[in-house]
């Protein structure tokens, strides 16, 4: 291509990656030229010319998680139009899937890693330590020696503003549902419950909180659980929609009204939570926007026009039926 248009290997290479020392005009004429003849970049020898695989793995605990599968779009949107290929690996949230996709990134030579672990033990953290690519937590605070930044959100700050919003309804009997024991997110929000109800002059009990899991059948069984325990509870804080939609469908076969006798808020905003017979009152995460933010910085990273800082985002309350 370069010999047809009477310019330089380099001129269409910088074209071709819209480089900004290039003129419009080159640009047009480069790519009038590859529409007229078919061009199609030759991947491999791009590679070795460049160092680069142009691929970047994407480690989440389950894609089947509505939260994962919205910031995995963002990523993908941002990636691909700079021509990068994403390279999931899909952990299950088990340790041994996670240290094989690690290894995966030695042995593909990606060029970075955008990366959700479940299990951050010494053996993790050592590989990590030995990555020679830039990486990026998503949704995952950095543990002690590890120099690698994250993106995420303020669960605290966002589960405050929850419990605010219910006490601002007179609520005074509330309880909470969490996710897992080992969960840092859930007891994040949990923090946030118990220190916003404690600055009222509030203190729950232990039967007003449950671990329950992660899903809608969870919800629903733990929500059986709370009920029998506080006949007198006026509202929960679910610290994920998918529990509190689990709960939502609980009560309402139980002939429970919402939000007039129990109050339900949610965190996460998924797209189930607004759905016309649940309209869920939750606490909305920028899941795409973060998705593009990592993708982003992560560029910026490999390029080297970047060092790597920590983002902290702010989870937003989106007000609807159910409280």
């Amino acid at each position: 291509m370069a010999k047809h248009l009477n310019i330089s290997v380099s001129t269409v290479s910088r074209a071709l990656n819209n480089h900004s020392d290039i003129n419009e005009m080159t640009k047009e004429k480069v790519l009038k030229a590859v529409g007229e003849m078919k061009y199609r970049p030759n991947t491999i020898a791009r590679s070795l010319i460049q160092n680069k695989t142009y691929t970047v793995g994407l480690m989440v605990p389950d894609i089947a998680d509505p939260f994962f599968s919205n910031v995995a779009l963002g990523i993908e949107e941002v990636l691909s139009a700079q021509g990068y290929q994403v390279v999931y690996g899909n952990t299950s949230r088990n340790k041994a899937k996670e240290k094989k996709f690690i290894e995966s990134v030695f042995d593909r030579k990606m060029d970075g890693i955008l990366l959700t672990p479940d299990n951050l033990d010494e053996d993790i953290i050592s590989m990590l330590r030995n990555l020679k690519v830039p990486a990026l937590f998503l949704r995952r605070r950095t543990p002690n020696g590890l120099n690698i930044p994250y993106i995420d959100v303020d669960h605290y700050e966002g589960a405050c503003k929850a419990v605010e919003h219910l006490l601002s309804k007179g609520h005074r009997n509330i309880c909470f549902m969490g996710m897992t024991e080992d969960s840092f997110i859930s007891n994040e929000r949990l923090r946030g419950f118990m220190e916003t109800m404690h600055k009222h002059g509030i203190y729950p009990n232990d039967n007003q909180i449950v671990i329950a899991g992660r899903t809608i059948e969870s919800g629903k069984l733990a929500m059986e659980k709370l009920y029998k325990k506080n006949k007198n509870m006026t509202a929960l804080f679910a610290s994920n929609d998918l529990l509190g939609i689990g709960a939502l469908e609980w009560l309402s076969k139980n002939n429970i009204d919402v939000p007039n006798e129990v109050s339900v808020i949610g965190f996460d905003n998924l797209e189930l939570s607004e759905l016309y017979w649940i309209q869920m009152t939750t606490m909305a995460q920028p899941r795409e926007m973060m998705g593009k933010m990592a993708a982003e910085k992560l560029l910026k990273m490999m390029d080297n026009s970047e060092k790597g800082k920590s983002i902290l985002l702010h989870a937003e309350l989106i007000r609807r039926q159910t409280c």
